[in-house]
């Protein structure tokens, strides 16, 4: 759908419809960034940051 009519859309369409188009990609877009730029101290980071709830940057945004 490329140009998805949201008012003829129920819940479970638009949830869909989010996932694979918004969710989905993104999610891809992290992991491939993951993998090309493996940092065992950035993982140690990211940990901290979550156990912690601070925020860092990563990938150029703000996680």
């Amino acid at each position: 759908m490329n140009n998805p009519d949201f008012k003829q859309m129920n819940a479970e369409q638009l949830a869909l419809w989010y996932n694979d188009n918004v969710i989905f990609p993104d999610k891809v877009r992290l992991n491939r960034y993951y993998l090309h730029h493996y940092s065992f101290w950035t993982d140690i980071k990211i940990i901290f940051a979550t156990v912690l709830g601070r925020r860092i940057s990563y990938a150029d945004e703000t996680i």
